[in-house]
């Protein structure tokens, strides 16, 4: 595997987003509780507060049900734009598109994480919503 240093940011940040895609919290990507730093930022429209790792973990089996019963299926990463910040931190712009599934237009969904870099692998230090879900 090549070094981190000789691999391009953006390759870098999209290998690490995959870990947190539609499968994040599952028996198919158990790694995930690597990427989040213990407590990590959370923010939204409602404010900013520190969570701790485990809750949520605990809470990502739970959003597969919850795009579900909003009709949508689970959110694809459509675009990613990366900042290098400093020697230790990457500002990483997402966007993602959640299909209907009733056929409808795809829901657009973006978000930011504020990524430590110890020169190995990422962890999110700030996750950042820009909206919430749609409402049925």
């Amino acid at each position: 595997m090549p070094d981190a240093s000789t691999v391009p940011l953006d390759s870098r940040v999209r290998s690490f987003l995959a870990a947190l895609g539609p499968t994040a919290g599952t028996a198919d990507s158990p790694a995930v509780d690597d990427c989040f730093a213990d407590p990590f930022l959370l923010a939204d429209d409602t404010g900013a507060r520190p969570v701790p790792r485990a809750g949520f973990l605990a809470a990502l089996p739970r959003r597969a049900q919850l795009f579900a019963d909003l009709g949508l299926g689970p959110a694809a990463l459509t675009g990613v734009t990366c900042q290098r910040l400093d020697d230790r931190y990457v500002l990483a712009r997402t966007d993602w598109e959640a299909s209907r599934m009733d056929g409808g237009r795809p829901v657009p969904l973006a978000s930011s994480f504020l990524l430590h870099d110890d020169g190995e692998q990422f962890r999110v230090v700030l996750y950042l919503n820009h909206q919430g879900l749609p409402q049925t």
